[in-house]
C-alpha cells in the first residue's frame, strides 16, 4: 500500500512537525510527480529506493549511497558469510600471539582476554569485547546466510522483518577490525620486552576481519527488504526538489518506505515512525555532555598499570603515546595519539558544532555540514583501539613473579566516552542540517 500525503487541513500528529514551516501541499492541480524513497542523510526524494543488479543508487544532492547491489546479491553474501563464520570459529580454538622473556613464556586466545578482564573485575569490558567481537559479528553473519539462503531456496524465510531490524541495528557495532589493528599495536608495545610469534588464530582473525568487511560491502538492505517484505511503491508528490517532509512524507529509516506525516507506525517494517530523530537534539547533548564528564577521568586515571619484578609504573593513555614515542615507535604513537586523544576530542566538538549550527540563525553550507557529520560517525568506533590494546597486553603479559599488566581504572572510563559519542553521533539527524539551511533561505527571499 503507498503512502498518502495528508490533506491541507490536517495538522501533522509528529511532533517535529510542529516546530518547523507548514509543509507543502497536494493539490489536483499540480503536476503528476512520483517518488519512491528519501534520502536519510538529506531527504531529498529518490526516484528508485533499489539498484539493478550490479549498479547502485545515490542521492543526487548528497551524494549517499541508497542501494549498492552486488552483481550476485544471493550467492556472493552467502560465500562470504559462510567463509567468515569459519574463520570465526578458528580464530577462537587457538591462541593468538604467544609472548617469551627471561625463560618464561604465556600465551594469549580470545577466551583468555575475556577472562582476564573478568579476574580484574572488569566485567563491563569483558562483555564489551565479547557482543562487538563475537555476539554481533556472527549474529550478522548468521542472518545474512538464513536470509540468503532461503531465497537461493525460493522460500520466504520466517522472522525476516526481525532479522532485518536486527542487521540494521546491529551494524554499527561491528569492531573487528578495531581489535585487530588493536593487536598490532599491542605487538609494537611487547616487541621491545619480550619474542612474540603469532599463533593460527591471529591469521584466521585477519582473514575473517576481511571476509567480514566484505560481506558488509555485498549486502544491500533496501535489496533485501524488496524481496523478502514488499517493494516499494510509488507515492504522489508536489515538488522532488523539496524535501520529503515539505511534500507531508516520513522517512522510516530502518525500511526505507515513505509514510504520512500522521502515520505513527511504519506499515512496511511495523517500526516507530518520526520525521526527525531528536528534533530538539536534547538526546544527541545528553549523551555528549555525558561522554564529556568521562572524558576528563579516562585521561587523567591510568589506563594500564604494569608490575615488573614487584614494582609498579601505571601510565595515562599520554604517558604510553610518550613511552611508544621514545621507543621512536613513531607511527603507533601517532596512531594512539589520534585515536585515543584527538578523535574523541575532535568528535565531541564535532557534534557540539552541528549541534549549534542547527540552532544558531546563522547561515551554514549544509554539504560541508554533512562531510564533518559523515567524518565524525565514520571515525568514532576507532577510538576503541586503546580499550582493545589494554585488554590484549592484560591477557597476554601474564608471567607472574616476572611482569604483569593490569587493567587501569580509566579504561571503564574510555569505553564509555567511545560508546556515548557515537550513540550521541547515531541520534544527530542530518537531515536537520537541511531543513535548516532551507528555512534560512525561505526566511530570506
Amino acid at each position: 500500500m503507498s503512502a498518502q500525503a495528508t490533506s491541507a487541513d490536517t495538522s501533522p500528529t509528529n511532533e517535529f512537525a510542529e516546530t518547523k514551516p507548514v509543509a507543502h501541499q497536494i493539490s489536483e492541480s499540480s503536476q503528476s510527480m512520483t517518488a519512491q524513497t528519501a534520502c536519510e542523510e538529506c531527504d531529498h526524494l529518490i526516484d528508485k529506493a533499489v539498484a539493478d543488479d550490479g549498479e547502485a543508487v545515490h542521492c543526487p544532492r548528497c551524494h549517499h549511497h541508497i542501494s549498492v547491489v552486488h552483481r550476485s546479491p544471493v550467492l556472493a553474501p552467502i560465500a562470504y558469510a559462510s567463509a567468515a563464520i569459519m574463520m570465526l570459529i578458528a580464530s577462537l580454538m587457538y591462541s593468538f600471539m604467544s609472548f617469551a622473556s627471561a625463560g618464561h613464556s604465556a600465551t594469549m586466545n580470545f577466551a583468555q582476554t575475556v577472562r582476564s578482564l573478568i579476574t580484574y573485575g572488569y566485567n563491563e569490558l569483558a562483555l564489551l569485547l565479547f557482543v562487538t567481537l563475537v555476539v554481533f559479528p556472527l549474529s550478522f553473519l548468521l542472518i545474512i546466510c538464513y536470509l540468503h539462503s532461503a531465497m537461493l531456496l525460493n522460500k520466504k524465510p520466517p522472522g525476516a522483518k526481525a532479522c532485518l531490524l536486527m542487521l540494521q541495528h546491529s551494524k554499527h557495532w561491528l569492531m573487528v577490525d578495531v581489535f585487530l589493528i588493536g593487536i598490532l599495536v599491542s605487538l609494537v608495545k611487547v616487541m621491545g620486552m619480550a619474542d612474540v610469534t603469532f599463533g593460527l588464530s591471529f591469521w584466521a582473525f585477519c582473514l575473517f576481519t576481511i571476509l567480514l568487511v566484505k560481506t558488509t560491502i555485498v549486502t544491500d538492505l533496501p535489496w533485501l527488504w524488496r524481496q523478502l517484505v514488499s517493494p516499494m511503491d510509488d507515492v504522489e508528490v508536489t515538488d522532488k526538489e523539496r524535501s520529503a517532509y515539505a511534500n507531508n512524507f516520513q522517512l522510516c529509516h530502518y525500511c526505507g518506505h515513505l509514510n504520512g506525516l500522521d502515520v505513527a507506525t511504519c506499515p512496511r517494517c511495523h517500526h516507530h515512525t518520526h520525521a526527525r530523530k531528536d528534533p530538539n537534539l536534547d538526546r544527541v547533548l545528553a549523551f555528549l555532555l555525558a561522554s564529556m564528564v568521562l572524558y576528563i577521568p579516562a585521561n587523567i586515571l591510568p589506563i594500564m598499570d604494569t608490575s615488573l619484578l614487584g614494582g609498579s609504573d601505571p601510565a595515562t593513555i599520554m604517558g604510553g603515546v610518550i613511552l611508544l614515542w621514545q621507543l621512536k615507535s613513531y607511527p603507533v604513537a601517532m596512531v594512539i595519539f589520534i585515536a585515543s586523544v584527538m578523535v574523541p576530542l575532535a568528535k565531541m566538538v564535532a557534534i557540539a558544532w552541528l549541534a549549534y549550527s542547527v540552532k544558531s540563525s546563522r547561515n551554514f553550507e549544509p554539504q560541508k555540514q554533512l562531510k564533518l557529520y559523515r567524518l565524525t560517525e565514520f571515525v568514532g568506533r576507532w577510538s576503541m583501539i586503546d580499550v582493545f590494546v589494554v585488554a590484549i597486553l592484560a591477557a597476554l603479559i601474564r608471567i607472574d613473579g616476572l611482569i604483569v599488566i593490569y587493567p587501569g581504572p580509566a579504561t571503564v572510563s574510555f569505553a564509555g566516552v567511545v560508546i556515548l559519542t557515537m550513540i550521541s553521533a547515531m541520534s544527530f539527524d542530518p537531515r536537520l542540517i537541511w531543513d535548516d539551511s532551507h528555512s534560512k533561505e525561505n526566511h530570506r527571499s
